[in-house]
């Protein structure tokens, strides 16, 4: 027998999820629960019927595997290596940040440790002049946490991912 709880993606849903914390780690949220963006009841049968559907895979078809890795600094390139699976997955993540603004996507790497890729789709007058640099080479740069926004700050809906 399985149990569905529905929220309401209200102001609310920080402090319904706040319980889910344990001993200051937070247990892997998509493995206990599906999070749809729905902002309307008549939409909510469709994107669960959808988030059911899209949650399990084929017998033959590969599981999504996609290892990103950033600019080590300036000028140095970044890289995205993933199979079919995980592109089409990130082609309609992306679809729908275009929409909605901001998604989320589950991938995994080959060693099987997921990772959620969170989206934005920044306004034309962003202040990208703010925003943290990049870089993840930390002999080349170091954010100045006083003056540079975190990426995590720029996003509204998965803000209480980044806590």
């Amino acid at each position: 027998m399985e149990k569905y709880l529905f929220v309401e993606n209200n102001d609310l849903y920080d402090d319904f999820v706040s319980q889910f914390w344990g001993g200051g780690q937070r247990y892997w949220e998509s493995g206990m629960d599906t999070h749809l963006d729905v902002y309307n009841s008549e939409d909510v049968l469709k994107q669960l019927n959808q988030a059911y559907n899209n949650h399990f895979y084929e017998e033959d078809e590969p599981t999504p595997l996609c290892h990103i890795f950033g600019q080590q600094m300036w000028h140095s390139s970044a890289c995205l290596i993933a199979n079919r699976t995980a592109l089409i997955e990130l082609r309609e993540a992306i679809d729908v940040a275009l929409k909605h603004k901001e998604s989320r996507l589950g991938l995994s790497p080959s060693d099987g440790e997921g990772y959620d890729l969170f989206i934005k789709c920044a306004e034309d007058d962003f202040e990208w002049e703010e925003l943290e640099m990049p870089y993840h080479d930390r002999k080349c740069y170091v954010p100045d946490e006083a003056a540079e926004l975190s990426p995590y700050k720029v996003f509204k809906k998965y803000k209480r991912h980044f806590r």
